[in-house]
């Protein structure tokens, strides 16, 4: 709330021409330390305002210098003297200035599922004391009131038998790291997701070396920036956003070729660098879906604007939880029919490759409503 509706709600109606000095006095004290009570004060001789009955003058700062004062420290500073402005706006025009707020305006309320490959239960969402990601089998993610990311572990690494692989953890690490690499961040403005991904590629890295495990993945992250969502994604996971019950943005699979998508790991030639870079300007009431290709192997975008329809007819309020529960279960069905064609069978038949229904894979899917 702005200093001149406050006062104006809270202190007008008690306050006289002395106590609104008095009041102002103390207020420029607060913002200029070289202020005192013998350099300011109201005339209630010259002007008047439409909000303040009585006549004011008011005295602000000018270019012009006194003798300099020194500190405890023996710093000197100029202190600047006073001029005199006759005004015949209001004297909160001048000490009107909002108070502090949180730089996004904007935040996500999100839910998070996930159904790994081999079972038809879904995973506890809840953060363990060692990782801030959630592991799905070889998938991982985070999500925060800001950000969100999702890493797919590259799972061919278990046919190779001299090497400790375990793509599980890979992802795992990488999406930890993400999570803690934000958490530093006190200017919030100036992030960039491939410089988190860089970072938490390089302390996986790290980790995987000193462990002797080999592993790759590929990654997603959003970040939330005011009204805009800034994107970083290497491989095969998958975002859209959705307003009005229309995809507004989806991005593009990055492949070398097909099902061999690029990914980040020790023996990987792909790194950070490559990846895929976008600024999207996003609304209150936008839905963002964002998943390892689990996802967007099996459902098209008018499954996903379907689900999202059928949940919120069946709720009062657009539940994220409830969109992505739906969501993931609608993917595993879809992965264990023979008979549904899928995204990745159309994609497999283009590239002249016979396959036919969904595709079994780990799904995991966040859903995060902008508010």
């Amino acid at each position: 709330m702005k200093f001149s509706t406050l006062l104006q709600k809270n202190f007008y109606p008690f306050f006289g021409p002395r106590e609104i000095s008095s009041f102002a006095k103390r207020q420029l004290r607060t913002s200029s330390p070289f202020l005192s009570t013998s350099t300011f004060h109201i005339d209630a001789r010259l002007t008047k305002s439409p909000l303040f009955p009585f006549p004011y003058t008011i005295y602000r700062s000018s270019n012009k210098t006194s003798k300099p004062q020194c500190s405890k420290i023996n710093k000197c500073q100029e202190v600047s003297t006073i001029e005199h402005i006759p005004s015949s706006h209001s004297v909160l025009d001048f000490l009107d200035k909002p108070f502090s707020t949180p730089r996004n305006s904007l935040a996500l309320i999100h839910g998070a599922s996930g159904v790994e490959k081999h079972t038809d239960k879904f995973i506890s969402t809840i953060n363990d004391d060692k990782y801030f990601s959630i592991s799905c089998g070889e998938d991982s993610f985070f999500r925060r009131h800001d950000s969100l990311g999702v890493a797919d572990g590259v799972g061919s690494w278990r046919n190779v038998d001299s090497l400790i692989a375990n793509s599980a953890l890979y992802s795992r690490k990488l999406m930890h790291y993400a999570y803690t690499e934000l958490e530093k961040y006190t200017d919030i403005k100036d992030i960039n997701p491939t410089e988190i991904m860089q970072a938490s590629y390089e302390q996986t890295i790290r980790d995987c070396t000193l462990e002797g495990i080999v592993g790759s993945s590929t990654a997603l992250i959003a970040v939330l920036r005011d009204d805009e969502l800034r994107i970083t994604n290497i491989g095969d996971c998958g975002i859209c956003i959705i307003r009005h019950n229309s995809i507004i943005f989806r991005n593009e699979e990055q492949q070398h070729s097909f099902n061999y998508p690029f990914q980040l790991g020790i023996f990987s030639y792909d790194k950070p660098k490559d990846s895929q870079e976008f600024k999207i300007k996003i609304q209150k009431g936008d839905i963002i879906i964002l998943g390892s290709d689990g996802i967007f192997d099996n459902l098209f975008e008018e499954d996903i604007l379907e689900e999202i329809a059928m949940s919120q007819r069946s709720s009062l309020k657009v539940d994220p939880q409830v969109i992505s529960d739906s969501l993931a279960w609608r993917a595993k069905a879809a992965s264990e029919d023979i008979n549904n064609i899928s995204p990745f069978q159309s994609r497999a038949m283009h590239e002249g490759l016979y396959y036919q229904g969904g595709k079994r894979d780990d799904i995991s899917v966040l859903v995060a409503i902008v508010a």
